[in-house]
């Protein structure tokens, strides 16, 4: 792996664990065992690399969103699309446990961070519309912009409130509990024609539960 990539994926573990204020540059270089001035032969500082790593994530969400877009034909076919969103959420999830402090911090990372949350908008937005011209989804046009900044608020927040109740829950338990909040909050629009991950209303529910 390449110096920069190395430095990328150190500062993402360590920010993920420790928090973006607990971690400085130099305990980055310190954790890869290179010099500071080798950093900053990469990066101009700590700023650059949050902000590397927000393009990171921002391109394989438009990557994934491209992958999926003549995939899907009923609302069976996004349970690996959200999971995957989610997956990648948890991924880089000091982003969203620092998401207050991040935007008022340097306003390279706001305008990045802003371009993610539309981003994220966008495919919420164009995910309930497909359903609806696929005639899966029972939504007017009023009430689809109001469920898709829900869907967008559960799943930048999910993680933090999650964590917050419970933090012993593994990677996999997060991402599929998150998945589960999204999949009931779209289930009551769904139309009778509509194939959902879960058979029915109580089986949704008894999954959320257990």
């Amino acid at each position: 792996m390449k110096t920069k990539d190395r430095i990328l994926s150190v500062s993402l573990e360590l920010f993920n664990r420790d928090g973006v204020a607990q971690v400085s540059t130099l305990i980055i270089a310190t954790e890869m065992g290179i010099s500071p001035g080798n950093l900053y032969y990469h990066f101009r500082g700590k700023d650059e690399i949050i902000a590397t790593l927000v393009s990171e994530l921002q391109n394989s969400l438009t990557t994934l969103s491209n992958e999926y877009a003549d995939k899907v034909k009923d609302f069976d076919d996004y349970w690996p699309f959200m999971h995957t969103v989610m997956a990648l959420f948890t991924h880089y999830r000091f982003l969203f446990r620092n998401l207050d402090n991040l935007n008022g911090h340097n306003p390279q990372i706001k305008r990045k961070i802003r371009t993610l949350i539309l981003k994220l908008r966008h495919m919420c937005n164009e995910m309930l519309k497909h359903l609806v011209v696929l005639g899966k989804l029972k939504c007017d046009s009023e009430s689809l912009p109001l469920l898709a900044d829900n869907l967008l608020l559960v799943s930048l927040n999910w993680l933090n409130y999650q964590t917050l109740l419970d933090d012993h829950y593994s990677e996999s338990e997060l991402v599929r509990s998150g998945v589960l909040r999204l999949i009931s909050m779209v289930e009551p629009y769904l139309a009778e024609s509509a194939t959902s991950p879960f058979f029915t209303h109580e089986d949704l529910v008894k999954e959320l539960v257990t």
